[in-house]
């Protein structure tokens, strides 16, 4: 019976490794959005339904972004002006390329 379900837990295993695994840049918009998220809700409300799992603005990030979604999760929450925001001033985006 055991020789039967290790392939299956294998199996398992690989696709749930292989699902769960994602690109160093997706994984970089991915923090930005949390951190983004965790800031803005200082704003008096948290986010909106369904939107604290939706990182679908990530899914086709271009890898040229990642050091510029590192560098602004890396930023400090301010309050500009009244609202709790990341500023995105002390990072350079990648020319040619449209991070957000």
């Amino acid at each position: 019976m055991l020789r039967r379900l290790a392939p299956i837990g294998f199996a398992l295993a690989f696709l749930m490794g292989a699902l769960s695994c994602a690109p160093p840049e997706v994984r970089a918009c991915e923090d930005f959005v949390d951190v983004l998220r965790a800031c803005t809700d200082r704003n008096g409300g948290s986010s909106g339904p369904g939107e604290d799992d939706d990182y679908s603005a990530c899914e086709a990030v271009d890898p040229a972004c990642e050091p510029f979604f590192e560098c602004v999760a890396s930023e400090p929450c301010a309050d500009e002006r009244g609202f709790f925001t990341i500023s995105t001033e002390g990072c350079e985006p990648p020319e040619g390329v449209r991070c957000l």
